[in-house]
């Protein structure tokens, strides 16, 4: 068709890391955005693998897990844009960003709206593109974060914040907590069948994310919480879990 521009075709995958790590790999089979590259040499090897060009690197929060290959790969990569949340202090050159900030990824063809979703952390970011959310350690499947330098009350508003999205978001978590969380989940309610579905369906598993929201409205206690002593209730049972 004269003067249609096809969009790009994006391919979204793991790289796995650490013990239960993922780096998400977003790509068109040319360039390519890593979120929340924790190390830098698994990145580096699927680079090669898949003759990908490093553009930009999306941080959504400080912890070192998630951010201790972003120096290595800006030496290899000098010319990548880093974005990182605006709440925190890093110490590599940074595009900060806050709560409704809009970022155009050109090479990708990608638009992300920035979410703050406080609570694992205090400046906690999300990245969102209108049907993909990288939540980090904010929303887990069937699970959420610890809180750390955040408070309960920031992680119950998060959620909720999350929750108002479309349900048929797909949700890019930073780790494979998903058969614990959906134990944890079953402990509280052994016979919801949704969890035992659920259960079932992962347990064939190994790579269980992403999942969706209506699935996590469905089976994530801890979107289900409908006060804040309740969250805080429910987060301290897991924590002890």
């Amino acid at each position: 068709m004269t003067g249609y521009k096809e969009k790009q075709f994006i391919k979204i995958e793991p790289i796995e890391a650490f013990q239960d790590n993922y780096i998400w790999l977003i790509h068109n089979d040319q360039n390519c955005i890593v979120v929340d590259p924790g190390d830098a040499n698994p990145v580096i090897e699927a680079l090669k693998r898949k003759s990908l060009s490093l553009v930009a690197i999306l941080i959504t929060h400080h912890h070192a897990d998630h951010i201790g290959g972003v120096s290595e790969l800006h030496k290899k990569y000098p010319d990548i844009r880093i974005y990182t949340p605006q709440k925190d202090k890093y110490d590599f050159f940074n595009i900060s960003l806050k709560n409704g900030d809009k970022i155009n990824i050109p090479e990708l063809q990608i638009n992300y709206k920035i979410i703050e979703i406080p609570g694992h952390t205090r400046g906690h970011i999300a990245y969102y593109d209108m049907k993909n959310l990288f939540c980090g350690d904010t929303l887990f499947a069937c699970g959420c974060g610890r809180i750390f330098d955040g408070t309960h009350e920031q992680m119950y508003n998060s959620l909720k914040k999350i929750s108002a999205l479309p349900k048929e978001t797909k949700i890019y978590c930073a780790h494979e907590y998903t058969k614990k969380n959906i134990a944890f989940a079953l402990s509280l309610k052994p016979h919801d069948m949704n969890l035992k579905l659920r259960s079932e369906f992962t347990s064939k598993l190994k790579i269980t994310v992403p999942s969706s929201l209506d699935e996590e409205l469905r089976t994530n206690p801890f979107l289900n919480c409908d006060s804040l002593e309740t969250f805080k209730k429910l987060r301290d049972l897991k924590d002890q879990y």
